[in-house]
């Protein structure tokens, strides 16, 4: 998407709702789910969730990643 950041949004079988997974340089960081509603979206991190060939760092601007939480929410509310 921007920055290192992809979003892909899927339908997860532990959620009634669509669901967005956040990954940085193709790491998976978070998954956005709003199984409790668009005023109540839930964040759930995750850490070392792929294995790739080559380490990422897991370090990036706060703004840029407040950035794509806000822009992923918003398309995951639609």
């Amino acid at each position: 998407m921007n920055d290192g950041f992809e979003v892909d949004f899927f339908s997860d079988s532990r959620y009634e709702e669509l669901t967005a997974e956040i990954s940085y340089k193709g790491q998976i960081l978070c998954q956005l789910n709003k199984d409790k509603g668009v005023d109540s979206i839930e964040i759930e991190f995750f850490s070392d969730s792929r294995i790739l060939a080559e380490t990422v760092v897991m370090k990036f601007p706060v703004d840029d990643f407040l950035k794509i939480l806000e822009q992923t929410k918003e398309e995951l509310i639609g």
